[in-house]
């Protein structure tokens, strides 16, 4: 039998010395990069929940049978699930082309950098439908990633940021950050957007500016909101613009910055690319918007639409009827959440945030409330603003909680083709 000696004390020390140096080296690169490993996490565990539930509960529950519950991929369900209602017409885009029928629920109401990246993908995805979701994915990733620096540069904080980005991952309609459609896509170009602006990187934060307006309707107000950042960082906001010397300072900048204020207003060629199209193909340049009666939707201005739709509750018994009061008092809830935050988001962020955030909100709102649980998704200053209030230990406990609880629900749900935004 063979003894071995312990180590000498100068050995011992050599080799603790060594193991806290490693420790400490790791520790190092983890703070160094919490920006990318911290979004990284959440992404990996909010994700692998979603793509879990939705697929056994693609499994586990009977689908309606009706024509209208169709299947893109029948012998693959993991990613067949996430190709419901408006995915069809993504998926059709990237496959046909845009069509437009008038009095008919038409493609062109969709815009075209979402279905533009998918067919970029298709060849590597093996189809559309793979390529769809992987750029879904990977774009709310990137927008995970945007989010927790630019929280962390407005706030100063990490632990701010990281609560911010966690709930906005477990909000309950956040599966759709997964599926077929624009949420993660436009995420990912509106925060882009800020946080180049507000690191005066104008060059970008204009490309993302127009990406958001080549994304979705609402994405030409970022032509206003990276103006008044510039604005901002001239030293001139709506709240000094009664100032003399407010004015005196921005206009003494134009002499010597008026190209970048130029390179700012090209932010809304990506809406009016867009619009050309349907001019030269379609002969109608706002066929996004003339579609929309197909989906009942008229203009009439946020406050008559949201009378309307609790004004629809009166005749509907609350038990026969709670899939409509479900769908208008959450919806209507996400608008009213929004609005009453509005004022902190102004007064914590600055008015880009907040005007950012209410347009986002009343811009849909003024033709319908369906589908305003899934649009406050985009509202990212909302999440900002709760991670600031999540420092209270019962607030953090109930929005993680409350928010993992509907979002199994929610997600059980649309995966087997019940309509929830």
């Amino acid at each position: 039998m063979k003894f071995r000696l312990p180590q000498s004390p100068a050995r011992f020390r050599l080799t603790t010395t060594l193991g806290t140096a490693a420790m400490n080296a790791v520790r190092s690169v983890a703070a160094r990069y919490q920006w990318l490993i911290y979004p990284l996490l959440v992404f990996l565990l909010t994700r692998g929940v979603v793509w879990s539930a939705a697929y056994y509960a693609e499994l586990a529950m009977p689908s309606p049978t009706s024509d209208a519950a169709w299947h893109a991929l029948p012998n693959n369900v993991f990613l067949d699930v996430w190709a419901r209602w408006d995915s069809g017409f993504y998926l059709g885009i990237v496959d046909h082309g845009y069509y437009f029928e008038p009095g008919q629920q038409s493609s062109v109401a969709f815009f075209p950098v979402y279905p533009l990246l998918t067919s970029l993908v298709k060849p590597l995805a093996g189809s559309t439908v793979a390529a769809g979701w992987l750029i879904s994915n990977l774009c709310f990733l990137g927008a995970l990633i945007f989010l927790y620096r630019l929280t962390e540069f407005e706030f100063r904080d990490a632990s701010t940021a990281r609560r911010a980005i966690f709930y906005l991952a477990a909000f309950p309609t956040s599966f759709f950050f997964s599926a077929i459609y624009t949420e993660s896509t436009f995420l990912l170009f509106a925060i882009g957007a800020f946080y180049f602006a507000r690191r005066q990187a104008w060059a970008w934060a204009v490309l993302f500016g127009l990406l958001c307006g080549a994304t979705r309707i609402v994405g030409v107000v970022m032509w206003g909101v990276v103006g008044l950042e510039w604005l901002r960082a001239q030293g001139w906001t709506l709240q000094r613009s009664w100032r003399r010397e407010a004015w005196s300072t921005l206009f003494k900048t134009l002499r010597t910055q008026w190209m970048i204020l130029a390179l700012i207003c090209i932010i809304p060629l990506g809406l009016i690319s867009y619009m050309g199209f349907l001019k030269v193909k379609f002969n109608d340049p706002v066929a996004f918007s003339t579609t929309q009666a197909a989906w009942q939707r008229q203009t009439n201005g946020p406050v008559k639409v949201v009378y309307d739709s609790l004004a629809s509750l009166r005749g509907s018994d609350f038990l026969t009827g709670m899939r409509v009061w479900w769908h208008v008092l959450l919806d209507v809830g996400s608008l009213i959440a929004v609005l009453a935050s509005s004022v902190t988001i102004w007064r914590r962020l600055g008015e880009s945030y907040a005007i950012y955030s209410l347009l986002s909100m009343l811009i849909p709102a003024s033709s319908s409330t369906q589908s305003l649980m899934r649009y406050i998704l985009v509202v990212f200053p909302f999440f900002m603003l709760l991670g600031v209030w999540g420092k209270r230990q019962w607030l953090d406990t109930v929005l993680i909680t409350g928010g993992c609880m509907f979002l199994g629900v929610l997600t059980t749900i649309f995966v087997n083709w019940y309509f929830v935004a």
